[in-house]
């Protein structure tokens, strides 16, 4: 990854490179109505959807996913 990018930028320019747009699965309504019905709201930004559909499709390992989406989330709550 490049020092000059923001993770933003990054994941944006490798899902380009992939050609990985993200879109809902099953699962994910699943997760969502599970949630709202316990009462919980979590709420994901486009950027972490992405980050999410780069490791289901094999672009970026689990650990990779870990690590991006932390550092979005630092560098998100840093703005």
């Amino acid at each position: 990854m490049s020092d000059h990018l923001s993770i933003r930028e990054y994941v944006i320019e490798l899902a380009t490179e992939f050609s990985i747009r993200y879109h809902p699965t099953p699962d994910d309504t699943l997760a969502e109505i599970a949630t709202r019905l316990a009462g919980d709201e979590v709420v994901t930004d486009e950027i972490e959807d992405l980050i999410v559909t780069l490791k289901r499709a094999g672009a970026i390992s689990g650990n990779e996913m870990v690590t991006l989406l932390s550092r979005y989330l630092s560098e998100k709550t840093q703005i």
